[in-house]
């Protein structure tokens, strides 16, 4: 009895020998409120200033080609960096991590050399893609090149995020946003007001990020202990490549999801090129501030899963279920409200900060910011499937959001317009949210009849604010004081919630164990 106690002992010094020293949840959601506020101001500004100093046309250029990086960005490395955020743990805990961290990041590489130099060979029929035109060859070689810097990005940025050093993440973010704005306004102003120019920034603020970020990592990887075993790389492989297999569809199919509108309106709107770009100008200009509400979710998701993931490797998968059911309801309440303050400010941002320029962005805005609520509480029910290793499901879910987006903008785009290509993508949303609440629930998570009420909430700001916003305020109310859409036990989760917080920031973030991750 004694010899086992020892060896336990032993087990569990080795464990926390090798356990990285994480930003803890409370903590983490802190850093997350203070970036959002800080990056996300920095990111509209330079946005409304985008809109201000760049005409329609290189406007709708910039957003094409910036859909074009998000959409090769993880498609070039096969999803490899995707597995981070739940296998990073895993291998951390084997005192694995330098053999992942050397075969995801030679894995990556190698991928990314080729994908960059592919794009500069073909580059007519790449630019034939985006444009739906020859361009110059400039402007696929600059977009190889930022392709190389933004998947450098990504995957320290995975990478932290997995190893939940969430104040690494937060600087890298931060210093990835002002760089961008300053380099990109500046070279509009100076040098030439075109997309080439902001392309160009952004490669500039990826790569100078990415240097910052390897020094971090290096430091990192020197203090990691000698590994005991290392698995062949045919186990390693097997483990990994399955789960990256999945991600890397699920994220092809969720960023074509996110783009297929824009360029549907390029190939199939009816319009010359420049006229199209001037349509994905307008859309852009609809998206520029609800599109803030979709990155919130994505941080939010990016932060909650390796701390659900690791409750659910505890055996604590109740109380994940319960908890993302919750984080949904919170996320319908909070996104809508968004929602209808966006619709409160729509005349003054485009008469005044938008200087007149984007009529057409403010007809559709009422359909773009319930589009753009749906995605962001839709990526909220991924969680639960993330946790549970259903990255087949996630694919799925998004090929039938994918299929009803070109269905529809088949449909309404040729009748409608701009205002047809915005529908078809809100309704997609709104489906692709039903159906993946659907199979959560089927795989075991907590989902309600109140949770269906949340679903349709942002239903309402397609209607417009004087349907949105009492609807919205009625639900608030119900919520505070009823119990038709939060439980008892939801609102005292959420006091708890507060209280730990309160109660850990009164004493100073300090007192925290370095392996803390709860």
């Amino acid at each position: 009895m004694s010899a086992g106690a020892t060896s336990a002992s032993n087990s569990v010094s080795n464990t926390k020998k090798t356990t990285i020293s994480a930003t803890p949840l409370a903590e983490s959601l802190v850093l997350l409120a203070v970036l959002t506020v800080v990056q996300r101001l920095v990111g509209f500004v330079r946005g409304v200033l985008f809109c201000r100093w760049l005409s329609p046309e290189q406007l709708g250029q910039w957003d094409l080609l910036f859909g074009f990086l998000m959409l090769a960005g993880p498609l070039v490395v096969l999803g490899v960096p995707g597995t981070f955020g739940r296998y990073v743990e895993y291998y951390n805990q084997r005192q694995q991590l330098r053999t992942f961290l050397k075969r995801t990041g030679i894995v990556s590489l190698v991928l990314a050399t080729i994908g960059c130099i592919s794009l500069v060979i073909w580059n007519r029929e790449a630019a034939q893609m985006l444009f739906n035109e020859t361009t110059s060859y400039n402007t696929i070689v600059a977009a190889s090149i930022t392709l190389a810097a933004v998947v450098g990005f990504n995957y320290l940025i995975e990478l932290f995020i997995g190893m939940r050093q969430m104040r690494v993440v937060s600087v890298l973010q931060f210093v990835n946003s002002l760089i961008f704005a300053v380099v990109g306004l500046g070279l509009i102003q100076f040098w030439e007001a075109t997309s080439m120019a902001v392309i160009l920034s952004y490669g500039i603020a990826c790569a100078v990020t990415f240097v910052l970020g390897g020094f971090f990592l290096l430091s990192k990887y020197r203090l990691l202990p000698s590994e005991t075993e290392i698995t062949t790389n045919r186990e390693f492989w097997a483990k990994l490549a399955p789960f990256a297999a999945w991600m890397w569809v699920a994220n092809l199919l969720s960023n074509l999801f996110l783009v297929v509108d824009r360029y549907m309106i390029v190939h199939f709107g009816g319009f010359s090129p420049e006229q199209a770009a001037s349509e994905v100008a307008n859309y852009h200009s609809s998206r520029v501030v609800p599109w803030l509400m979709a990155s919130v979710s994505g941080l939010v998701i990016g932060v909650l899963l390796p701390h659900l993931s690791a409750d659910w490797e505890a055996g604590r998968r109740r109380e994940v279920g319960e908890s993302s059911n919750l984080i949904v309801k919170l996320g319908s309440l909070v996104f809508t409200g968004g929602g209808v303050v966006i619709l409160l400010a729509a005349p003054w941002l485009f008469a005044v900060v938008f200087n007149g320029k984007y009529d057409g962005g403010l007809a559709v805005l009422p359909w773009t910011v319930a589009s753009c609520a749906w995605s962001s509480i839709g990526g909220l029910t991924l969680l639960y499937l993330y946790c549970a290793e259903k990255a087949k499901l996630v694919s799925l879910l998004y090929a039938v959001g994918l299929t009803f987006n070109i269905c529809l903008n088949f449909l309404l785009l040729p009748r409608l317009g701009l205002e047809g290509a915005v529908l078809a993508t809100a309704v997609s949303n709104g489906i692709t949210f039903c159906v993946g609440l659907s199979l959560c629930k089927r795989l075991g998570m907590e989902v309600d009849s109140s949770t269906w009420m949340a679903v349709m909430l942002p239903m309402t700001l397609g209607f417009g604010l004087l349907i949105a916003a009492p609807i919205w305020i009625v639900c608030v109310w119900q919520a505070w004081v009823g119990h038709t859409i939060l439980s008892n036990h939801e609102k005292h989760q959420i006091l708890n919630g507060v209280a730990m917080l309160r109660k850990r920031y009164a004493s100073g973030p300090s007192t925290a164990s370095p392996g803390d991750a709860s």
